[in-house]
């Protein structure tokens, strides 16, 4: 079943209802949102210079990224209440922003059981050099470009000592 909507609104409607299910995948947004945000001071300018200015407004340039939902125990509680007894999360992150999202996940009850990682195959992981855009800082690269995407493996627990019969 594919369900539209706010995933805060549609998981609680489905509590709600009763309903169980027996698995959770999501991919929600990495939070990769401004580097002023992230590293700057209160008041920081906008960054004007490629590629800061792409990696201010958010994971490729996307504003959608923002917010904090995938940091908040309280959006993997309504997981953990709509999942039955044993009942598996999957949920993608961004390299850098996995181990707040995963413990976030532990926060609302659950068992990280292992990560998964998404490699991709096409490209390498690379810097880019920013030194040739801007004058007197030759050589100055950015940080590597991920060539993964690790994924949260996660189990609401289960009272028996195994889940074989």
């Amino acid at each position: 079943m594919i369900i539209h909507g706010d995933c805060l609104t549609e998981m609680q409607r489905l509590i709600d209802e009763g309903v169980k299910v027996d698995a959770v995948v999501t991919d929600p947004p990495y939070h990769m949102i401004s580097i002023v945000k992230r590293f700057g001071k209160k008041d920081s300018a906008e960054a004007k210079c490629a590629p800061f200015a792409k990696m201010s407004r958010g994971f490729m340039g996307k504003e959608w990224d923002g917010g904090d939902i995938a940091f908040r125990a309280e959006t993997w509680e309504l997981c953990f209440e709509l999942l039955k007894a044993g009942g598996h999360l999957i949920a993608f992150s961004g390299s850098r922003t996995y181990h707040r999202m995963a413990v976030a996940i532990e926060d609302a009850g659950f068992d990280i059981r292992d990560q998964i990682m998404w490699i991709y195959g096409s490209g390498f992981p690379k810097s880019h050099n920013i030194g040739k855009k801007i004058e007197g800082l030759e050589g100055w690269g950015t940080a590597l470009k991920p060539a993964h995407e690790p994924i949260v493996l996660a189990r609401k627990p289960i009272s028996e000592k195994s889940i074989a019969g």
